[in-house]
């Protein structure tokens, strides 16, 4: 069940945040809401398109098993491909709904970034019926949109890795604002890694966590990972706020 809990207290900064002047950040940040805005484009055409045209072939093969089972019902083996047709396009589009859920834009520009988190949170709990606890530490400032959408992504990747490659059953998020930073640590009580050999992977092919990484990049911050095996694997981002 989602638990959110608000806890007071100072933060010491352990390493310092990648210069990048104000011109890039800027460059950075538009780059970012753009890209959001065309992924919400290509849900649309994925609704617009696929999924319409997969509710059609599952309406025909409907229409075709009746009429095959009236008019030749000893016809098993067809009836029996048919059935299966019907299920793969059935199973095809429940795969696609739930990616079409997972990356529609949250409307980033009228919630705050702990709405946003905490919307995120109950879907994975939904999708995957694992328990996950939102710490909230201090007063969380009112974040950009470009930072909004990043810490929005990096989560979402990272609650999605723990359980997919971690086996993870409990994760928690951690959010504190700390001076110029904000500062979110993912934990989960997964199989754990090697990360030196996964970092290695991702220079080369391991897509989400190389995405994770170029995200806190864009915006200006910077990004870590710890792993015990058997024990659990944090992620940590910190990011400017502004």
């Amino acid at each position: 069940m989602f638990m959110r809990t608000q806890i007071v207290c100072c933060v010491t900064v352990r390493y310092t945040i990648q210069a990048m002047d104000s011109n890039n950040l800027q460059n950075a940040g538009r780059f970012l809401e753009i890209a959001e805005r065309e992924v919400g484009r290509i849900i649309l055409d994925i609704h617009d398109g696929p999924v319409q045209n997969i509710f059609a072939a599952l309406s025909q093969l409907d229409v075709a098993q009746r009429q095959l089972a009236a008019q030749h019902p000893e016809d098993d083996l067809a009836l029996i491909r048919i059935r299966r047709s019907i299920a793969l396009l059935e199973h095809a589009l429940t795969d696609i709904r739930t990616f079409m859920g997972a990356f529609r834009p949250p409307e980033f520009e009228r919630r705050d970034l702990v709405a946003i988190l905490e919307g995120l949170v109950i879907q994975h709990e939904d999708l995957t019926g694992n328990e996950v606890r939102l710490n909230l530490l201090g007063e969380v400032p009112p974040v950009v949109l470009p930072v909004k959408i990043g810490l929005y992504r990096i989560l979402q990747e990272a609650l999605a890795n723990g359980v997919r490659h971690g086996r993870a059953t409990r994760q928690s998020v951690t959010l504190r604002g700390c001076a110029e930073l904000i500062t979110m640590e993912v934990h989960d009580n997964g199989l754990g890694f090697n990360v030196d050999a996964i970092l290695r992977e991702a220079l080369t092919g391991h897509f989400g966590l190389k995405g994770m990484r170029e995200r806190v990049h864009l915006l200006g911050g910077q990004f870590s990972i710890s792993s015990t095996p058997e024990v659990g694997t944090c992620v940590t981002v910190r990011v400017p706020w502004h």
